[in-house]
C-alpha cells in the first residue's frame, strides 16, 4: 500500500508543480512542520519532500531549457562553498565507514545510507534556492511568514482536538507513528507521549508533528517570531497578535515539552540584543513592554492559580519537566551523550566530523546500556544541530553554515522600507538561527527562512538603471 500511495501523491503534487511551482512552494512550507505525515519505506519520507521533490524536478528541467536563463538570486559564494564542503567532505569518507549492522533496511546499510543522505542533504538546501527564484514580490517575505503561522495555528487546533479525543475517551487518536503505520511502512512503531504524575494521567499533544518536543519547537519558534514583529514593526494588531502568542504558549504548555521551554528561552535571550547587533530600533516605549508583559502574564497567573485551586500540583509538574530533567545528564538527551562521548574519545573527528548521517556507526558503541536496549542496531542522529552538524561535518562545516547564514541574515537589511518583512528580518533571524543551534527539530523551517532572507537581499539591491535610449540619426 505504501509505494501506491506515495506514487500518487507525487504524480499530484508534480502536476501542481508544472502548473504552478509558486504555489507548489507555498505548499510545501505549509507542511514544513507536518513531520509526523511520514512514510518509512526503508527510507524515511515525509509528505513535505513529497511536495518539494517536483518542485524540485520541475525547476531543473526549466532552468536547463537553453531558453531559460535562471534569475539572478543573493545567495551569496559562502552558499556554495558550505554545500561543496559538506557534499566532498562526505563523499571522500563513505569507503573508510566502520562495518555496522543496521536493522530494518538494507537502504540504512552504512554505505548505501552515507550516500543517500549526501543527496538528501543537497535537497535540503532547495528552499534557499527556489524560494527567490520563485517568489519575488515585496510582500512574498511577509506571505511565507502569515502562512507558516497559520499551518502551526492549524497544528495546535488538531492538538487540542487530540487532547480532547483523548481524554474523553481514553483513546489517543493520532499516536506517534500512526500515519506510517496506517500506510503499512515497514517500521511499525507505534507510541505515545504520556506519563503519570501523582496519580494524574498526563497526556502530551503532538498533532502532526510526530512528536511532542517537535510541537513544541515549532511553537516556539512561531512565539519568537511574533515576538520580532511586535518589537520592531510600528504599527501592528496588537490585539489579534497577543491572541495567537497566547494560544502558542497555552498550547506549548500541554505538550510538557523541556525542549519548547529551552528553545524559547534561547530565542527570546537573543532576540533583544539582536536588535542592536542589526541596528534596528525598537519600537516600543519600557512603558508598553511592560504593560504588554502583564497583559500576558495575567490569563497564565489565573490559569495557574484555577489548577492549583483544583488540586492540580502545577509547581512540582513544572519542576519534574524542567529542573529535575536537568540532573543526572544535565540535560543533555540519550543520543547526544553517545555522539558527544564519542567526539570526547577522538577529537580529531572534532574539524571534519564522521560525514553526512554517519553519526552513529561511529557512536554505538557509546551508547549507554539504557538506552542500548533501543538504539543499538539502529539509525540515530544528535538532537542538537550544533552537535549534529559537529559530528557530521566538524567544526569546519558549522564555521561555514554559521557565516553563510549569518551573511544573508544581515543583507536582508536594508533601507527598503516598504518591503514588508525588512525591519524584522534580521533580529528574528538572528533568533532563529540561536534556537536551530539548540535542536534539529526546526531545520526544514530554517531553511525557509534563509530562502526569504535571500529573497530580501535580493529586494535590497537597487534597481538596475534603464538602457540609454539611442538618439535618432539626422534625416
Amino acid at each position: 500500500m505504501a509505494l501506491p500511495v506515495l506514487l500518487g501523491l507525487f504524480l499530484i503534487m508534480l502536476a501542481l508543480a508544472v502548473i504552478n511551482p509558486r504555489a507548489a512552494l507555498l505548499t510545501a512550507l505549509f507542511f514544513a512542520s507536518w513531520i509526523g505525515l511520514e512514510l518509512d519505506i526503508g527510507l524515511r519520507v515525509v509528505f513535505h519532500q513529497l511536495v518539494m521533490a517536483p518542485v524540485v524536478i520541475v525547476m531543473l528541467l526549466r532552468l536547463a531549457h537553453p531558453g531559460l536563463a535562471p534569475r539572478r538570486i543573493a545567495v551569496g559564494s559562502l552558499f556554495i562553498v558550505f554545500a561543496l564542503y559538506a557534499v566532498c567532505n562526505s563523499a571522500i569518507g563513505i569507503a573508510l565507514l566502520p562495518d555496522v549492522e543496521i536493522q530494518n533496511s538494507v537502504l540504512r546499510g552504512p554505505q548505501a545510507r552515507a550516500i543517500i543522505q549526501i543527496l538528501l542533504f543537497v535537497f535540503s538546501l532547495a528552499p534557499i534556492i527556489l524560494v527567490p527564484l520563485l517568489l519575488h514580490e515585496k510582500d512574498d517575505a511577509y506571505l511565507m511568514l502569515r502562512l507558516w503561522l497559520a499551518s502551526v495555528t492549524v497544528l495546535a487546533i488538531i492538538g487540542w482536538l487530540q487532547l480532547a479525543v483523548w481524554y474523553g475517551t481514553g483513546t489517543n487518536p493520532i499516536p506517534i507513528g500512526a500515519f506510517n503505520s496506517l500506510l503499512g511502512g515497514v517500521t511499525d512503531d507505534i507510541r505515545e507521549g504520556r506519563f503519570n504524575f501523582e496519580g494524574l494521567r498526563i497526556y502530551r499533544m503532538n498533532a502532526f508533528t510526530n512528536e511532542p518536543r517537535n510541537l513544541g519547537a515549532v511553537l516556539a519558534t512561531a512565539m519568537v517570531a511574533l515576538q520580532a514583529i511586535a518589537l520592531t514593526v510600528r504599527n501592528i494588531k496588537a490585539a489579534r497578535m497577543t491572541a495567537l502568542w497566547l494560544f502558542f504558549l497555552v498550547t506549548a504548555i500541554f505538550t510538557y515539552s523541556t525542549t519548547f521551554v529551552a528553545v524559547w528561552l534561547l530565542g527570546t535571550i537573543v532576540l533583544v540584543p539582536g536588535l542592536w547587533v542589526a541596528r534596528v530600533p525598537l519600537q516600543r516605549s519600557p512603558t508598553s513592554l511592560l504593560a504588554a508583559l502583564a497583559a500576558l502574564a495575567t490569563p497564565v497567573l489565573i490559569g495557574f492559580f484555577i489548577a492549583s485551586s483544583a488540586g492540580i500540583p502545577v509547581l512540582d509538574l513544572i519542576s519534574e519537566r524542567t529542573i529535575e530533567r536537568l540532573e543526572g545528564s544535565g540535560g543533555v538527551e540519550d543520543f547526544d551523550l553517545a555522539i558527544s562521548a564519542w567526539l570526547a574519545a577522538n577529537p580529531e573527528r572534532l574539524w571534519f566530523g564522521g560525514g553526512l548521517g554517519n553519526a552513529h556507526l561511529y557512536a554505538m558503541p557509546f551508547l549507554d546500556p539504557e538506552f542500548a536496549a533501543y538504539a543499538e542496531g539502529q539509525v540515530f542522529n544528535a538532537k542538537t544541530m550544533v552537535l549534529r552538524f559537529t559530528s557530521e561535518l566538524g567544526l569546519a562545516g558549522v564555521a561555514l553554515f554559521a557565516a553563510f547564514s549569518l551573511s544573508r541574515i544581515f543583507a536582508a537589511r536594508g533601507p527598503r522600507t516598504l518591503v514588508p518583512m525588512v525591519p524584522s528580518a534580521a533580529p528574528m533571524g538572528l533568533a532563529m538561527l540561536a534556537m536551530l543551534a539548540a535542536t534539529s527539530q526546526i531545520y526544514t523551517e530554517i531553511t525557509f527562512m534563509l530562502g526569504a532572507m535571500v529573497l530580501l537581499a535580493g529586494l535590497q539591491r537597487p534597481a538596475a538603471p534603464p538602457l540609454p535610449l539611442r538618439s535618432a540619426r539626422p534625416a
